[in-house]
């Protein structure tokens, strides 16, 4: 006689998914470093409550800050038009993300975003200071290619020229120390009133977003 044989319990555990509860939307001047390194953050820090979209390749940073400002509008009239009751500050943000480099009309770029509330990731000379502050701290008034070889010297699987791409398992416990390292290049600008000069980089405050809204209980954004 057939003997009813129950079936062997599953070894796949249950996975709980999270949905995000903020998107950042990142207009980048970079098609590969910025985007991967956020989405890095995203993923690390975010504890699946940030949800990082990147649109890598924007181009120059007068081109990146109309980009962010025509698709600011067009996100606020999809939720506007959709009556989601979050209010926009806790649903999501665009951010502008660019360095100084060699770019015509840097200035010019800023103070539109500043005045249409465009949040700015700005780094002068170039988005690798960033990176690099998470391993050492660098105050030198270098332009981008001396700041990019040095990040090579202290992040061997970095190679600007072959694979721009931030090794972010070698920096990821360290952001509170760049982030020390960042604003006191900051102050030191704002001392010389000069707040966008070399060396700085702000990308921190972005980075701090995601931290923040990936805690569990926290005020978004």
């Amino acid at each position: 006689m057939a003997r009813n044989i129950p079936a062997a319990p599953s070894l796949k555990r249950s996975v709980q998914t999270i949905d995000p509860k903020v998107e950042i939307y990142i207009v980048c001047e970079g098609k590969n470093t910025e985007p991967t390194y956020f989405e890095s953050c995203a993923n690390y820090y975010g504890n699946g409550l940030v949800k990082v979209k990147p649109l890598p390749g924007a181009g120059v940073p007068l081109t990146i800050v109309q980009t962010a400002k025509d698709l600011k509008e067009k996100l606020t009239d999809s939720r506007n038009k959709q009556k989601i009751k979050n209010s926009f500050d806790s649903c999501f943000r665009v951010w502008a993300v660019f360095d100084r480099d060699e770019h015509p009309e840097v200035e010019r770029a800023l103070a539109i975003a500043a005045e249409s509330k465009i949040d700015v990731g700005f780094s002068n000379p170039c988005f690798e200071i960033w990176p690099l502050l998470h391993l050492i701290e660098y105050g030198s008034q270098d332009g981008r290619h001396a700041v990019q070889k040095r990040l090579s010297s202290e992040m061997p699987n970095y190679d600007h020229e072959r694979a721009a791409i931030i090794d972010f398992d070698l920096i990821k416990e360290n952001f509170g120390t760049a982030l020390i390292r960042a604003n006191k290049l900051q102050a030191a600008r704002e001392a010389e009133n000069c707040i966008h000069g070399c060396p700085s980089t702000n990308i921190g405050k972005l980075v701090e977003k995601i931290v923040q809204n990936g805690k569990k209980g926290t005020k978004k954004l």
